[in-house]
């Protein structure tokens, strides 16, 4: 997936040293939950899965702990079409927020059952809350990318 390399580019660069309210954007989240809100729950866990193993080569966290956490929140953006028929634009961002959300509390939440310490915090209910409104204000920008890029990817 040429576009998640491209992203994770810009996220391990640039987005490392801008952080809006101390809080790093994280657009690797971003491209897995939006996937599955559009495209659906297997679409979206697989889509995370390979996204957050990508992230996982330059963390220093174990192996596909990140891939665990966007493959599950994937799946879990992709269970949108089962609550809300026929979901427009805004009820996808909403749900891009939602689970960016629970996905950068679940993360911290991962490391702690790994054995890496001192990651769940208070702090951490502020961070999901942050990123959840810039992956909100993101959303409708990405969305296109992403439909436009898995498109390309299921046709060839």
């Amino acid at each position: 997936m040429l576009v998640g390399l491209i992203f994770l580019g810009i996220q391990t660069t640039i987005l490392s040293e801008m952080r809006p309210f101390g809080v790093m954007v994280q657009l690797m989240l971003l491209i897995g939950v939006t996937a599955g809100a559009i495209y659906g729950p297997e679409v979206g866990a697989l889509s995370g899965l390979i996204i957050g193993l990508m992230y996982d080569c330059v963390l220093t966290t174990p192996l596909g702990l990140a891939a665990l956490v966007l493959g599950g929140v994937g799946f879990g953006a992709g269970l949108l079409p089962f609550f809300v028929r026929d979901p427009s634009w805004w009820n996808r961002a909403i749900a891009i927020a939602l689970f960016s959300a629970v996905g950068e509390i679940l993360f911290p939440v991962a490391q702690g059952m790994t054995g890496i310490g001192g990651w769940v915090q208070p702090r951490m209910f502020v961070v999901a809350l942050v990123v959840a409104l810039i992956n909100l204000f993101l959303a409708p920008v990405v969305m296109p990318l992403i439909r436009w890029t898995l498109k390309q990817s299921m046709i060839g």
